[in-house]
């Protein structure tokens, strides 16, 4: 019902899964780009700690996704962090609303 009424209130929704197919690419990146020092978060706890509880669940194919089967805390956090980075990845080469009309203040 969300996702219904955001629709029609003019939201684009794009439908993102929980599983491997959709998870894995950004998670690959989210470990490339963070092994490279190109995620910074300001040494911000909660996230800090939110990645101390992901654990990383692999299938067969070497697909990857975050986990908390191992944790009962929190990793909220993290996915949403992956799933922002894959938003990046699709829009990577595509300009910005703010490109053309710079931020709105109200």
């Amino acid at each position: 019902m969300l996702i219904q009424n955001l629709e029609n209130d003019g939201f684009t929704m794009i439908p993102f899964g929980q599983g491997f197919k959709d998870m894995s690419p950004p998670t690959k990146e989210f470990i490339k780009l963070l092994t490279e020092g190109k995620i910074i978060h300001g040494g911000n706890p909660v996230l800090k700690w939110m990645a101390m509880n992901v654990v990383l669940d692999m299938d067969a194919a070497e697909n990857v996704k975050p986990t908390k089967a191992k944790s009962p805390e929190k990793i909220d956090g993290m996915v949403a962090a992956i799933m922002a980075l894959d938003r990046c990845i699709w829009h990577e080469n595509t300009e910005s609303v703010y490109d053309q009309r710079g931020i709105l203040i109200i």
